[in-house]
């Protein structure tokens, strides 16, 4: 018996494909707060400063997602795991011993979040793709459980740089990264192997690489708005999440690391709030205005900061934020991982990514600097209600509302 079959016998592929993700999420959830407590508490840098860092984070994968996408439904998804899992502990080795021994210097962020972009560009795909091949649940209740798994993670990781902060300096929060990097690599050798699905009928036109996500998502009334939907969060809301908020709390509120992590937990715990509610009800049915909602209400929370008196307040706002996030993330999900077609999933889902990720650095550097001409506050609201026109538009000019629960789920 070979030694894939026997751990596919002792570990349910569900959960190993769960560890992968809470590992690479709480990673994250690290990340989200050391990135911004290295440039402008550490090294004290500018708004404009930490947006550079954020797009070299968010760059490599404009340029990527999809090459990345066009691999993943090529390759074995276990081994490509493998391997990103074990490439992304060096990293953050190397910037953690530059912070503990003191020669940490700006260009060293910029060349961290770069390796960080380019191995997340082969993480998302990969993993997106695996989800309906390793469940036996439903979709939108599969969707959710990995919802929650990484929202989860992201605010363990948050309250362990919360909880690093009094005690050791930023470099723990690099150790920390490392760490849960290696249990991630031990979850994704429990997972069995996953070789490349073949089309379930032969295709008429040839396979055309990336292409072939991108005419799924063209001709399909139903995927393109779920695309343009990310790509406006990517340009209008992301930026306010890494760029704008981190100095609220900094210039406005005089926060440092404790309160950007405080901060996060608050969005992330709006998120499971909502996830965890839509586990355990039945599958909506129209999934479409679900989404619209979901944005229009996200705009007028964010709108809102613009008048926050205090850290509080803004904690509030950043919840709801969050609790509208969570419907917007779990129905666009749901939706592409039903209707992308299997041979191509990963593609769509690269294209989907690239929504949340690879317009971010468009959004943070037009986030920041818009905060360095009028402020993080009035940027905020200056971008949220851009996102309130957008989704306006939206909904008078886009199939959305007509994006219903598919047929084969009942």
């Amino acid at each position: 018996m070979s030694q894939s079959s026997a751990t596919e016998r002792l570990i349910n592929p569900f959960y190993a494909y769960l560890g992968g993700l809470a590992s690479w999420f709480a990673n994250m959830g690290l990340q989200f707060v050391m990135i911004p407590t290295l440039a402008i508490i550490y090294l004290e840098t500018s708004a404009t400063k930490l947006a550079l860092v954020q797009i070299s984070l968010s760059g490599p994968q404009i340029l990527l997602l999809l090459f990345a996408g066009s691999l993943a439904d090529r390759t074995n998804g276990r081994t490509v795991l493998v391997n990103i899992h074990l490439i992304a502990t060096i990293p953050p080795m190397i910037l953690g011993w530059l912070v503990w021994s003191g020669g940490l210097e700006y260009w060293h962020l910029i060349i961290y979040a770069l390796s960080a972009g380019i191995i997340s560009s082969f993480s998302a795909p990969t993993r997106d793709a695996m989800l309906m091949r390793v469940t036996q649940t439903g979709v939108q209740s599969a969707v959710m459980m990995a919802l929650i798994t990484q929202f989860v993670a992201q605010l363990i990781g948050f309250s362990l740089a919360g909880l690093a902060a009094p005690i050791a300096g930023p470099w723990a929060l690099l150790a920390m990264q490392v760490v849960v990097m290696a249990f991630g690599l031990a979850c994704a050798l429990a997972l069995p192997s996953m070789p490349p699905k073949a089309p379930a009928q032969e295709l008429d036109t040839p396979d055309r690489g990336w292409r072939t996500g991108v005419d799924a998502v063209i001709q399909s009334p139903t995927l393109y708005p779920v695309i343009l939907s990310t790509i406006s969060v990517g340009i209008f809301f992301i930026g306010i999440f890494m760029v704008a908020l981190p100095l609220i709390v900094r210039n406005v509120f005089g926060g440092g690391q404790m309160e950007i992590s405080i901060m996060n937990f608050c969005f992330w715990g709006g998120t499971i709030c909502t996830s965890l509610l839509l586990l355990r009800s039945r599958p909506i049915e129209r999934r479409g205005r679900a989404m619209a909602f979901a944005q229009f209400a996200g705009s007028l929370s964010l709108i809102l900061v613009v008048f926050a008196p205090n850290f509080a307040t803004l904690c509030a706002l950043i919840t709801c934020w969050g609790l509208a996030a969570g419907v917007n993330m779990a129905m666009g999900r749901t939706v592409v991982q039903i209707e992308a077609p299997e041979h191509a999933r990963a593609r769509v889902l690269a294209i989907y990514n690239m929504g949340f990720l690879g317009a971010a650095p468009i959004g943070a550097m037009l986030t920041g600097l818009a905060a360095e001409l009028i402020g993080p506050q009035a940027a905020t609201g200056l971008f949220a209600g851009m996102m309130l026109v957008f989704t306006i538009w939206f909904i008078l000019f886009t199939p959305v509302l007509r994006i219903r629960r598919h047929p084969s789920e009942v």
